[in-house]
Formats: structure tokens, sequence, C-alpha cells
């Protein structure tokens, strides 16, 4: 890890750190960094490491002969980000040293012996072990028992959901409660519901369409072609089939309106419902996709 070679070239806010002042006095081979963060790599720690990579930290960078050590592990499902990270340092002529090469992992989670001494310390009436799968707070449970001369029946295993009611020498699981995933909107912190979270995934797959019926208020009739907009449906990418595609659109509007009663044409949420489910019918028959379909009466 290299640092400009003098205090003069560092910005401001890293001249007036006195340990980074001091730090590139030392030779290259002389100088460690270490960039804290989350535990496992996935949920944060790459954040100060994916700069230097990119050569966008202000005042450090990774040069040619750097050694990176990543000693946390890839949290599952990110393997493919983590990849572009170690790929991006690789390009920066630095060696990787990571779990597969050396026993090099720290852990985040209390050892046996970690939770021997605190347990001792603290000396709890109950324990809820937390965090981790079942097995885990099992093995937390087990190893209390038999290593820490704890009352099984004040270890108390927990799951999502259970409520746990404590009083004075007692605790105990009273209920179990359905629970799900709460989604808040990045805007606030406003709950959002389920269907509100499904509408918004099938705009982001399927796209929208909004047909435009403008009907004669008196007699019902329709006052020209219906007008379609389209946004983000597949066939409609502004190839040669899309003019195509929203005339036949434009076309099966026409027909549910003229298909439609006298009654149905007067009452615009009916006619907005037929005009719905044709038009449905329609794209998913010719293209496979499923927009969501919304459709708008104007009466005049």
């Amino acid at each position: 890890m290299t640092a400009p070679s003098s205090a003069s070239k560092l910005p401001v806010s890293l001249a007036a750190n006195p340990v980074l002042s001091s730090w590139i006095r030392f030779s290259p081979n002389g100088q460690v960094l270490v960039s804290p963060g989350k535990v496992e790599i996935g949920q944060g720690i790459v954040t100060a490491l994916a700069q230097l990579a990119a050569g966008s930290y202000k005042g450090l960078s990774i040069q040619p002969g750097d050694t990176v050590v990543l000693s946390a592990r890839i949290i599952p499902g990110n393997e493919r980000s983590i990849s572009r990270l170690i790929g991006e340092i690789y390009k920066r002529g630095a060696a990787i040293i990571d779990e597969k090469r050396r026993l090099i992992h720290v852990s985040g989670h209390a050892s046996q012996e970690d939770i021997r001494i605190m347990t001792e310390a603290v000396r709890p009436e109950f324990v809820i072990p937390v965090h981790g799968e079942y097995r885990m707070l099992y093995r937390h449970k087990e190893f209390l028992k038999n290593h820490c001369d704890f009352p099984e029946a004040n270890i108390i295993l927990i799951e999502n959901g259970d409520v746990l009611e404590l009083e004075p020498g007692r605790a105990k699981v009273v209920e179990k409660r359905e629970i799900g995933r709460t989604f808040i909107d990045d805007s606030g912190f406003e709950e959002i519901d389920g269907e509100v979270v499904k509408e918004r995934r099938q705009l982001a797959y399927d796209g929208v369409v909004t047909p435009v019926v403008t009907i004669d208020e008196e007699s019902g009739e329709l006052e020209g072609e219906p007008e379609v907009v389209a946004r983000g449906v597949l066939g409609l990418d502004g190839n040669g089939n899309s003019a195509s595609l929203l005339r036949d659109m434009r076309r099966v509007g026409t027909e549910t309106v003229e298909k439609a009663t006298r009654d149905e044409r007067r009452d615009s949420s009916v006619l907005k419902e037929r005009v719905r489910l044709e038009l449905k019918r329609y794209i998913q028959k010719q293209t496979g996709a499923r927009p969501v379909i919304l459709p708008v009466v104007v009466q005049i």
C-alpha cells in the first residue's frame, strides 16, 4: 500500500492525521494498512477496499508489489462482486492472500473460551443463545450445560416469532407469532405493503402499458382511436415489430369498446376492466410478457 511521498501531497483531511503523516515516512515494505469493516465480505467491508482497488481513495492507492490480505470470508451470494474486486486488485499488480490459501480468517463470533469467561463473569440467571442457525444455538446450549455447569432448564432456545416473557426468577416462551419480511421505502421510514412490492417488481420486469380511451359522455360512443403508451414491455423495444404491435393494441382497444354495451361504456370502471383484460390476453399471447396495464377512460 503506497501513500504520497510527502505530507504536503496529502489531502488536508489526511495530512491533519498524525498517524498517516508519520506513516508515510516508512518505506513501502514497512507499511501495513488495516481496512476495518464488517466481519464478512459482502456486508460492507469492501467499501474502502473497493475504492483502493478502483484508485479512487484519496491519498492512498494499491501499487505493484503490494500484498492484500482478505481475512474475511465471502458470504454466499456475493461471490460475483467479490470476484470482480479481486480482479481489480490483481490488475494493479498486487498479490492477494485469502482463506483459500492460508488459515487467516478472523471470526467475529465468540469462541467457546470467550463464552465461558463471559458466563463466569456475568453469572446470569438465564441464558438465551442468539445469532446463527438453530444448530449453532443448540451447540451453545450444550457447551454451557456440559462445560460451564449451567442449569439446562435456564437455557432457553428461541426462534423468530417466539414471544419470550421475562419475570423475576422466570423466563418462558408464551406465544408464537407469524412474522415475515418488512419493506421500508428508501424515502423515509414508512412500511410498504407486500402488494406494492409485488407491483413494483412486476413493473421492473414486465413494464407498463397505458391505454387511453376517449368516450362521449352522452352517447357512449368512442371518440377516435384509443392511444396506447407502453414502457419497458418485451417486444416494444424499438425494433421493427414495435409499430405493428402498438397498432394491433389500439385495434384491440377499439374492438373492446365497440363490443361493450351502452351501460358498460358509461361506467368507466367496468370499461377499464374490460380493456385491461383484453389487452392482457393479447399481449401475453403475442409476446409472453405480463405488463402492468393501467387503462384510462376519458369522458367528454
